[in-house]
């Protein structure tokens, strides 16, 4: 008897197949702003396993599709801010105006760091403001001696890239509209992942798909939740409504963790640090598609220009490749809620069921110095350094 920990259930269920000897499996795969670390290492390989002793050793066909998100906030904001900073670099700042630039793009992020709540992303930001602040320092003292070199300006650009890059982005984010400056950043990232999976030798997935492909099944999938009254459109905006999926008596929302209901830090993460709240409802609705400002990449859309939010694209590229009711899906558990959650939400809105996942598994977090290992935090190891 084989059994799985279903995150569902809470507990090991005993594993049944929708269709015999097939399994359809989903895989929540990377979001291509930065390269992959060893917590992805740990999640991948884990899953890795279970695949090759259901396929290998039970004998089951296993049909593994898994994703690539390469639309999404922090997307967004990391092309854009690493194309200015590249521009910057560019006009090559002579000492005294990169002091200058560096002093005043410190103030905002000290302002950020110091109304951070959550305490590992406030060490991060302190761990970044301090040395960027050295180096500023040092820089100061040379051209005070007549000692700056280049070496020095382009380390302090180096230490200072994040507090710079978001004041450069504040001043001139909006200006920069070009795809291609998003599709260098996730062609090359997504390109580095690959190259670490098949370096870990994990099995590539029968199936891979990239939300920028799918922005048509996206919109009609929309449409559908609309159709079947769980969605609203607002100022160029799609909401799903989430009070309204939770009143009907053939849904549930938060199947996953309940009791993470309400949490506002965790739906705002999910949300993205671009969006807007606009003719937004409530606080626990979420965004399916979402109007681009200027700065972000657009898509046409019965509602206007914009691009899919990040929860709805799981739900139409697994339907697309699997179909309406699917065996297994798995991630890491960080994603349980809201996205995970939010996934199967709007997929029973869009189908009419309330059994899309049968199966939900997911991979712990990989712990460095008693944090979670993240590319937010900047506390990686990556796979390749490692």
């Amino acid at each position: 008897m084989l059994k799985l920990f279903n995150s569902l259930s809470r507990t090991k269920d005993e594993f049944h197949p929708l269709e015999g000897r097939k399994i359809k499996w989903y895989m929540c795969g990377p979001t291509v702003y930065d390269v992959a670390h060893m917590g992805h290492a740990r999640s991948y390989m884990s899953f890795d396993i279970v695949r090759r002793v259901l396929s290998d050793y039970f004998g089951y066909n296993v049909v593994y599709a898994m994703n690539i998100t390469d639309i999404d906030d922090k997307i967004i904001v990391r092309a854009r801010r690493n194309y200015l900073v590249e521009q910057y670099c560019e006009q090559k700042p002579d000492a005294v105006q990169l002091i200058s630039d560096v002093s005043e793009a410190l103030a905002p992020f000290r302002v950020k760091m110091e109304a951070e709540n959550d305490k590992d992303k406030r060490t991060m930001l302190q761990r970044l403001l301090d040395d960027a602040s050295a180096e500023l320092e040092a820089l100061k003292i040379a051209v005070e001696s007549g000692k700056a070199d280049e070496a020095m300006a382009e380390m302090l650009i180096k230490r200072a890239r994040d507090p710079l890059g978001a004041w450069l982005d504040f001043q001139k984010g909006a200006s920069v509209n070009d795809h291609s400056i998003f599709a260098k950043l996730t062609q090359r990232v997504e390109k580095l992942f690959h190259a670490d999976m098949q370096a870990l030798n994990i099995l590539p997935a029968d199936f891979l798909t990239r939300v920028s492909e799918y922005v048509p099944e996206v919109v009609t999938f929309i449409e559908r939740i609309i159709v079947n009254g769980f969605a609203y459109e607002a100022d160029g905006s799609v909401y799903f409504d989430v009070k309204k999926f939770d009143e009907d008596p053939d849904h549930r929302y938060a199947k996953l963790v309940p009791e993470a209901v309400g949490d506002r830090a965790a739906l705002a993460e999910g949300e993205g640090e671009l969006s807007s709240t606009t003719g937004k409802r409530s606080d626990r609705d979420f965004a399916l598609w979402k109007k681009s400002k200027p700065g972000e990449p657009e898509w046409n859309s019965p509602w206007g220009q914009g691009r899919p939010g990040w929860h709805i694209e799981c739900s139409v590229m697994c339907s697309d490749i699997l179909g309406e009711k699917v065996d297994i899906h798995s991630g890491g558990v960080d994603l349980k809620f809201p996205h995970h959650d939010n996934e199967i939400a709007q997929s029973e809105a869009c189908f009419g069921h309330d059994s899309w996942i049968k199966y939900f598994l997911h991979a712990g977090h990989l712990t460095i110095e008693g944090c979670k290992m993240s590319k937010s935090l900047k506390n990686f190891i990556t796979i390749q350094e490692a």
